[in-house]
C-alpha cells in the first residue's frame, strides 16, 4: 500500500490544493493514503495562518486527505531549508510514508533529487560562500554557484515550487529517508501570483481579496466544503489577520534587547543592529520591517524573524529535530497509517492533547496557540486552553473527539 506524505499550509485550501490530491491519487493509485504535514498557526512567510489548524484540517479531510499532522511553528517559521526539514522529518518518523508528492513548475522528480544532490555538495556550499562575499542574495549566489556546473539548467532554483521541492530533496538525502519523491506539475497561477489562471487561484491572491474584504468573490474559489468550513470559522470570529496583531508584536519586540534581538532565528552579519534601529524609529511594524529589509533580507525572513521574537522562539528551537507527531484530523482509511505507526513510529504519536504534557515543544507550541489569538478581531473567540482539549478532527461527523 502506497502512503503518500504532503507538506502544505492551506492558507487557505482551494482548487489547486484539491487538483494536487487528485493528481497524486492519479499517479500512485485510488487506494493510496494521502498523509499532510500542515503549517500550525503560523505559516512560512512569516504571518499567522488565516484559521486554525483544526479548521484547515478538517477542510483537507473533505477533499480526499486521509490523516493530517501539525508543522509546529518553529519549522513552520523557518527558511525553506528548515521548513522542508522539519516536515520531511515528521512524514519520515511516522515511519509508514512510502512517497512524498509536491507541486513543481513542470520539473520532474529525477531533476529535483539531481538539483538536490548537487546543492548539498562541499564544493556548491563553498562557491555559494565565495559568491555571497560580493553582497549578493543566498539565492542568487547559490544560483551562480550551480552556474558553473550546470549552466543554464541553474536558473531553475529561480522557480518558486522548485525551490521548496529541491529542500525537500536535500531533507530526504540528509535523512536517509526510504521515502520516493513524486513530482506533480502545478496547474494555474504561479506562486503569490495576483491574478487566478484557468480558474486556479494563488493563495496570496485569495488572502489578498479577505483582507480587503472581498470575501465573496476569495470563497467562489475555494470547494462547497471549504467554503463552509470557512464562513462558520469568520462568523464565529476565529479569522485570523496580520493587521490586527501588529501592535502586539510591535510592543513585544521593542522590549527585546540587543543581546535577545541577536539570538533569533534568521538574525546574522549584524542585522539585529540594523532591525533595533528600525524598531525605535518606527511606531509601525510595517514600516519597521520595510526600512530593515535590504537585497541579502528579504522581507519574508524579516517577517519570519519578527514572528520568532514575539513567540519567543530561539534558533535552537528552530534547528532541533520534531520531538513529536500531533494529529490535527483522521479519515476512516487514515487509521490504518495511524495503527502501522503505533508500530513504526520513531516519535511519540499525540492523538490525545494530554499525551503531549511531558514534552517541551509540545508545550510551547500551545504558547504560539494562545498568541495566535491575538490575530483575531476578538481574541476571546479562541479559547486558551483549546489546544489542550481538542482532539483530532474525523470524517464522519467532521467534528472532534477523542480516541
Amino acid at each position: 500500500m502506497n502512503i503518500c506524505g504532503i507538506v502544505a499550509e492551506y492558507n487557505p485550501f482551494h482548487r489547486g490544493h484539491r487538483y494536487h490530491l487528485e493528481k497524486t491519487r492519479q499517479k500512485l493509485g485510488e487506494d493510496t493514503l494521502l498523509v499532510v504535514c500542515l503549517s500550525s498557526y503560523f505559516v512560512q512567510r512569516g504571518e499567522p495562518a488565516l484559521l486554525s489548524p483544526h479548521a484547515r484540517a478538517e477542510m483537507a479531510l473533505s477533499q480526499g486527505a486521509d490523516l493530517v499532522l501539525s508543522l509546529p511553528a518553529p519549522y513552520a517559521l523557518s527558511s525553506a531549508e528548515g521548513f522542508a526539514r522539519g516536515a520531511v522529518g515528521i512524514l519520515a518518523a511516522l515511519g509508514c510514508v512510502t512517497h512524498l508528492s509536491f507541486g513543481t513548475e513542470g520539473v520532474g522528480e529525477e531533476k529535483i533529487m539531481e538539483l538536490s544532490r548537487l546543492l548539498l555538495e562541499h564544493e556548491t556550499a563553498a562557491n555559494t560562500l565565495l559568491h555571497l562575499k560580493s553582497g549578493i542574495s543566498y539565492a542568487a549566489a547559490r544560483e551562480r554557484a550551480l552556474y558553473e556546473q550546470i549552466k543554464e539548467e541553474a536558473a531553475l532554483l529561480r522557480l518558486p515550487n522548485v525551490i521548496l521541492a529541491t529542500e525537500y530533496g536535500k531533507a530526504l538525502l540528509q535523512l536517509s529517508a526510504p521515502i520516493q519523491p513524486v513530482a506533480i506539475p502545478r496547474k494555474g497561477a504561479g506562486h503569490d501570483a495576483m491574478e487566478p489562471e484557468e480558474g486556479f487561484p494563488s493563495a496570496s491572491f485569495l488572502r489578498q481579496k479577505i483582507a480587503a474584504g472581498e470575501t465573496q468573490e476569495a470563497l467562489s474559489y475555494l470547494p462547497p466544503q471549504c467554503r463552509e468550513i470557512f464562513r462558520r470559522e469568520q462568523k464565529t470570529g476565529r479569522l485570523a489577520l496580520p493587521a490586527l496583531g501588529e501592535k502586539a508584536m510591535l510592543g513585544k519586540l521593542w522590549s527585546l534587547s540587543l543581546r535577545e534581538l541577536s539570538a533569533l532565528p534568521g538574525a546574522a552579519e549584524g542585522l539585529e543592529h540594523r532591525f533595533a534601529r528600525a524598531l525605535q524609529k518606527n511606531q509601525s511594524l510595517t514600516a519597521a520591517l520595510e526600512e530593515t529589509k535590504t537585497r541579502r533580507y528579504p522581507l519574508s525572513r524579516l517577517r519570519r524573524m519578527a514572528l520568532c521574537g514575539f513567540l519567543g522562539l530561539t534558533k535552537q528551537e528552530c534547528q532541533s529535530p520534531p520531538s513529536y507527531i500531533k494529529v490535527l484530523a483522521v479519515g476512516e482509511k487514515g487509521r490504518q497509517a495511524l495503527a502501522l505507526s503505533r508500530k513504526q513510529s520513531a516519535l511519540p504519536v499525540i492523538t490525545k492533547p494530554a499525551q503531549g504534557k511531558t514534552i517541551p515543544a509540545f508545550q510551547k507550541e500551545g504558547d504560539c496557540a494562545r498568541l495566535w489569538s491575538l490575530f483575531l478581531k476578538d481574541p476571546a473567540a479562541f479559547s486558551p486552553g483549546e489546544y489542550y482539549e481538542k482532539g483530532p478532527v474525523t470524517q464522519k461527523a467532521r467534528k472532534c473527539l477523542d480516541f
